[in-house]
């Protein structure tokens, strides 16, 4: 269905939002890093969120809760674990994939009041740190309860201008960020790249050198609405120096003019 006139007014007025997903370790954090860099030097104020410190409700009272399921089954003094998961999301007990469900909800209702403060309308970029689509992969299954589910979640959800999913080889990002069990680390990355069928508008980066994802991430913008909105504005042009994968290279959010067809 396309989107009405009052709901293209809405998107275009308020910030461009920008996600980024993926299992832990897949480079998230590096990228969020250089392409807000490269935005801020091209006068744009850009707000970095952390949707489990930002948005995610009660986030410390959830992964108590997640710590002590996985360690119900343990009599005596609880042994410390291989690796040092923030939010447990690992631990799949049906009881806590319902709890889940409940706050997930909340959390949307959360995102909204966040996206309609003062703070965020004040800058002209956002970018997420995950986003909802990473909570429904803690949850996600191919049970039709479970997309039912998804739908309904993602549908309520502000959808970004741009979501990005960076893909990465499990062993590595469990090589470089061992922070939950490795079988866990594969299941979540499928998982992810099953969203695909929910949420078709994702964006999967797949797994490549840190510059060569970057240079991906960067084409994407340069196509995107954010591009016109500061050749409208008058935005500075940035270029940076990076492997040519796929032009453009660089953050710069302007077109080069293209010829009339």
């Amino acid at each position: 269905m396309a989107p009405s006139k009052g709901d293209a007014q809405s998107v275009a007025a308020r910030p461009f939002l920008i996600s980024f997903s993926g299992i832990d370790g897949a480079g998230k954090t590096t990228q969020i890093e250089h392409l807000s860099s490269c935005l801020q030097k091209q006068g744009l104020r850009v707000l970095r969120l952390s949707f489990w410190d930002d948005v995610a409700a009660w986030s410390k009272m959830r992964a108590g809760v997640g710590y002590r399921a996985m360690d119900s089954g343990h009599t005596g003094r609880m042994e410390e674990p291989s690796f040092a998961p923030k939010n447990n999301k690992h631990v799949r007990k049906w009881y806590l994939n319902a709890a889940r469900s409940g706050f997930y909800m909340l959390d949307v209702a959360r995102l909204h009041r966040l996206m309609a403060s003062q703070n965020v309308k004040n800058c002209d970029v956002v970018i997420f740190d995950r986003y909802i689509y990473d909570q429904v992969a803690n949850i996600y299954s191919q049970s039709f309860v479970a997309r039912i589910y998804a739908k309904l979640l993602m549908k309520q959800t502000p959808a970004p201008d741009l979501a990005f999913i960076l893909d990465a080889s499990p062993t590595a990002a469990f090589a470089r960020k061992p922070e939950y069990p490795l079988e866990f680390v594969y299941r979540n990355r499928q998982t992810f790249l099953h969203l695909r069928e929910l949420v078709p508008q994702l964006i999967i980066i797949s797994d490549a050198k840190p510059d060569d994802v970057k240079s991906e991430i960067y084409f994407h913008i340069s196509q995107s609405r954010l591009a016109e909105r500061t050749l409208t504005e008058g935005k500075t042009d940035v270029r940076v120096a990076g492997p040519v994968v796929r032009t453009p290279n660089s953050c710069s959010v302007r077109n080069e003019p293209t010829a009339s067809v």
